[in-house]
C-alpha cells in the first residue's frame, strides 16, 4: 500500500509540473526556467504588469488607428486577452485600436518567449508581438534594437519574424527575417516563439523553427542584442505594410491566450 501511495503521489506532482509549466527544454539552452507569465485571469487587465499606450494616428509607419485605453479596444474575455481594432471616429481618427507594453515593469536579457495567440487574417490589419530594448530613449531607434517575435499583415497565411538593428532595418529595406506559413492560420490558436541568446536568434511557432540569426553571420560589432528588452503587444489598423482596410471593414480581435518567459 505504501508503494502503490508513493506512485500516486509521484504521478500528481508531475502531472503539476506538466500543467504549469515551470521547465521547458529549449534549442539554444535545456531547463529553462519559468520567469514571468501572464494567463490573464482578472477581469481587467493587470496595470501592474502592463502600460496601455494612448497614440495619434499617423505615430508611427503612417497607420491610421488612434491607440485608446477604451474597454472596446483592450478587454479580457473568458481568459483571453482580446486586442480590438474598430472603425469609429475619435478625434482626428478613423479607427482604433489597442497596445500595450512591459516598459519599466518587466524586461528580459536572452531567455525563450511563448505566446499562444489568435491572429486575424483582414485587409489592412497588422498584428504584432516584438521587443524593444530599454536603451530606446538614449540610443533612438533602429540602433537601440528591435525583435519581432510575431508580425502578420492582410489575408496572408504566412507569419514573419524579424530584427531591426542600426546596420539591418526596414527603413534601408535591410532587415534580416524570416516567415513561415501556416494553412488556414485564423482558424485555431498557436504558439509563437522566440529564443534568445549572446550569439543567436531563434524563431519558431508551435515548436518549429522556421529562422535562425547567428551573430558571426551578420554582426562584427554593433550587435544591441546584449541589452534588456521589454515587450509590446498592439494590432495597428492600415500602415505603410498591409495598406489601408477595405471598404467594408468593421472591426478585427487579436486575441492572446497566454505569454510565458523562461530563461
Amino acid at each position: 500500500m505504501k508503494i502503490l501511495i508513493h506512485f500516486i503521489l509521484l504521478f500528481l506532482i508531475s502531472c503539476m509540473a506538466y500543467k504549469s509549466n515551470v521547465t521547458n527544454n529549449g534549442i539554444l539552452k535545456s531547463n529553462y526556467q519559468l520567469v514571468w507569465s501572464e494567463l490573464f485571469t482578472e477581469n481587467n487587465l493587470d496595470t501592474n504588469k502592463w502600460n496601455i499606450e494612448i497614440r495619434d494616428p499617423g505615430w508611427v509607419n503612417n497607420e491610421l488607428q488612434a491607440y485608446t485605453d477604451k474597454q472596446d479596444n483592450i478587454y479580457i474575455q473568458k481568459n483571453n486577452l482580446v486586442i480590438q481594432g474598430i472603425k469609429e471616429n475619435h478625434g482626428k481618427a478613423e479607427y482604433t485600436s489597442g497596445r500595450i507594453n512591459t516598459n519599466e515593469k518587466s524586461s528580459w536579457k536572452y531567455g525563450r518567449f511563448e505566446i499562444r495567440a489568435k491572429i486575424p487574417k483582414q485587409k489592412g490589419v497588422w498584428p504584432a508581438i516584438w521587443l524593444l530594448s530599454e536603451t530606446i530613449l538614449i540610443d533612438g531607434w533602429p540602433k537601440c534594437g528591435e525583435i519581432d517575435i510575431m508580425e502578420h499583415v492582410n489575408n496572408e497565411d504566412i507569419i514573419y519574424g524579424t530584427i531591426h538593428s542600426e546596420k539591418y532595418n526596414h527603413m534601408t529595406k535591410t532587415q534580416i527575417g524570416g516567415n513561415m506559413i501556416i494553412e488556414n492560420l485564423d482558424l485555431r490558436f498557436h504558439t509563437f516563439g522566440l529564443e534568445w541568446n549572446s550569439e543567436s536568434l531563434v524563431w519558431f511557432i508551435d515548436n518549429n523553427v522556421y529562422h535562425r540569426i547567428d551573430k558571426k553571420d551578420y554582426f562584427d560589432n554593433n550587435w544591441p542584442f546584449d541589452n534588456n528588452y521589454f515587450l509590446i503587444i498592439n494590432q495597428a489598423i492600415g500602415g505603410f505594410w498591409p495598406g489601408d482596410p477595405g471598404v467594408d471593414f468593421r472591426h478585427t480581435q487579436f486575441i492572446i491566450d497566454w505569454i510565458k518567459v523562461y530563461q
